[in-house]
């Protein structure tokens, strides 16, 4: 730390010259707010800091003063350095001040002329939710990397003091420097900790992440991060952030506050899944009658759908469903990757095993019943009682059969359409209503149990296709 009032004044003097300031220079400021500059030293010119340099210097008329990174100015054999190693070692911010006799120009190495005055270690203190929120993230199998311009050591023992069980496996950016191809790569990969790093080589790290396939989300408030905040799947800024972080990023963080990543995983997640729910209802239901009706065409069937039926159905296996279920929340690990062939596939096996199912009940009746309105009739039960199977269907993509019992809102619309069904079905006005036949019990048990046959069959199909993650009477 700082000792006598001279180096207070020198660094004090210093600070007041720096024409660009980061959050490090405004810190020492309010630490030195009673300390008074040497009004003696005249700036001349000033080399700014910058990523490559890790330094800033003012130049006066004899002399150079210089505040930036111990293992670019120091050398390591130095007891100054010694001292940089045991504060980094506790997780301290470490920067060291000094002075270079005469003017130094931009491009020149300083090391060997750097004489020091004094460590700085700051104290930065890790964000309360920071360790809960990591184990949160590391619950749901996300990967988290530490990519940061402090030394290595600094790094390394903040990831310890956030998470001991933390496998920290550090490297600096001036090793990243000497790699190449596929050595940069490997390195890349086999590393969580990036230490010393600079904005190219965030993106870097970034851009190989992503070229293996990794969904990336970049976390940064400073102008340093920007083009590794552009180059990620997912780029979050800090409110209290630079103004260009916050503008390339695609996501603001309004409370500061890294508690917010779960809330917003579980949020993404219950969104794309109910997409993909209400995708599938609509979906099936449009392939099963698109199909059903090219069957029963090409065998030369009267033709299946009362419209007054299809209004039915469509309350009752997609409205309401639809309507209810986009309120679910799920909390799985899902991804964006093939959603779409995904949601083909799925709703194409159901759609033609519901289209097949169909057709073979229609063919029966038809044939069994000379009455036109009979016919239809039992083939909206088997609509009906299709459409619900369809929901049970849906969610064992992602929960087993008795876990889907478990959830109320599943079970309660569940019964409630079955129940409303029946009601349309028993009572004389909503059945002239919807001209709806009188069906006998046990054509109904027959359609009800033919769909629950058809369904498990339609179940085995997916199971080998790797599509649910049970069969419904599992």
């Amino acid at each position: 730390m700082l000792n006598g009032m001279d180096k207070k004044q020198l660094l004090k003097t210093f600070l007041k010259d720096l024409t660009q300031k980061n959050k490090l220079n405004q810190a020492l400021e309010v630490y030195l707010q009673d300390v008074s500059p040497l009004d003696n030293l005249k700036k001349i010119s000033e080399i700014p800091f910058s990523s490559d340099r890790k330094y800033s210097a003012c130049i006066y008329q004899d002399q150079t003063l210089v505040l930036g990174a111990p293992e670019i100015l120091l050398s390591k054999d130095s007891k100054e350095f010694k001292d940089v190693q045991d504060y980094t070692n506790q997780a301290f911010r470490v920067v060291t001040f000094g002075k270079v006799l005469g003017q130094v120009k931009h491009d020149e190495d300083i090391k060997q002329k750097f004489q020091p005055l004094c460590v700085i270690a700051i104290d930065d203190p890790i964000r309360e939710e920071t360790p809960a929120t990591l184990r949160e993230l590391t619950k749901e199998n996300i990967q988290y990397r530490i990519i940061s311009g402090d030394s290595l050591d600094t790094v390394s023992a903040i990831a310890k003091k956030i998470n001991k069980d933390y496998p920290a496996n550090a490297i600096s950016g001036m090793e990243l420097d000497k790699l190449q191809g596929d050595s940069l790569e490997r390195a890349i990969l086999d590393h969580n900790i990036f230490a010393r790093i600079k904005p190219h080589q965030k993106q870097q790290i970034i851009r190989c992440l992503k070229n293996h396939k990794l969904f990336t989300i970049m976390i940064g408030d400073g102008v340093n991060d920007v083009l590794a905040l552009k180059e990620s799947d997912l780029g979050i800024a800090m409110n209290a952030g630079s103004s260009m972080a916050k503008d390339v990023a695609d996501v603001v963080l309004l409370n500061n506050s890294f508690s917010t990543l779960p809330i917003l995983l579980y949020e993404g997640r219950r969104i794309i899944t109910n997409i993909q729910t209400i995708a599938n209802i609509y979906l099936m239901k449009n392939i099963s009658s698109i199909a059903s009706i090219l069957m029963l065409g090409f065998i030369g069937l009267r033709f299946p759908f009362n419209p007054k039926h299809v209004e039915l159905s469509s309350l009752l296996i997609i409205g309401i469903p639809s309507f209810v279920l986009a309120f679910e929340k799920h909390k799985f690990s899902t991804t964006d990757e093939g959603f779409i062939k995904r949601l083909l596939l799925f709703s194409g096996i159901v759609g033609f095993g519901n289209a097949i199912i169909y057709t073979i009940v229609y063919i029966y009746f038809d044939i069994s019943s000379e009455i036109l309105l009979y016919s239809r009739t039992m083939l909206l039960t088997t609509v009906i009682f299709l459409g619900l199977n369809n929901i049970i269907l849906i969610y064992l993509q992602h929960y087993k059969f008795i876990e889907i019992l478990k959830r109320k809102i599943v079970s309660i619309l569940l019964l409630s359409l079955f129940i409303l069904f029946i009601i349309c079905l028993i009572t004389p006005k909503v059945r002239n209503f919807f001209e709806i036949s009188e069906i006998s019990p046990t054509d109904i048990l027959i359609t009800f149990f033919l769909s629950i046959l058809g369904s498990t069959i339609i179940a085995v199909i997916l199971k080998r296709f790797k599509l649910i993650e049970s069969q419904p009477l599992a």
